[in-house]
């Protein structure tokens, strides 16, 4: 992976993605982002892919994974960036992301975490 930032704003982590991924990046990216929601009780995630061209069928399952992972500890994970060209890809090859709630921008996600987590409003129904 040519590149990834995290950046923790109260409980939320926000992973940027840029650049090549492939096969072992994106594992040893799931494996850090795993232990810092663990070492920080993040309550959401986001996944900005906004400057990826291309997810394949490995990273869109890994994705997912990921994102059944970090629910299993407590958390919310909303991806990010799609382009039109990624989700037209995501489509054609029939991939499942259903465990990942997605936004169309920074902003739109940490108002969905928001939702999602004030006033005890995280459940089931609101997922």
């Amino acid at each position: 992976m040519d590149k990834t930032s995290l950046l923790k704003i109260g409980k939320v982590l926000i992973l940027s993605i840029e650049g090549e991924v492939n096969d072992f990046s994106v594992v040893s990216m799931q494996d850090m982002l795993l232990k810092e929601v663990r070492n920080t009780s993040t309550r959401g995630v986001i996944l900005n892919i906004a400057r990826l061209e291309i997810v394949d069928s490995y990273m869109a399952r890994v994705l997912s994974d990921t994102a059944r992972m970090i629910r299993l500890m407590g958390g919310i994970t909303i991806l990010v960036g799609v382009n039109p060209m990624i989700a037209l890809t995501m489509v054609d090859m029939g991939l499942d992301i259903k465990e990942v709630k997605t936004a169309l921008n920074l902003d739109a996600a940490l108002e969905l975490l928001t939702g999602l987590t004030t006033l005890g409003r995280y459940s089931e129904e609101s997922l």
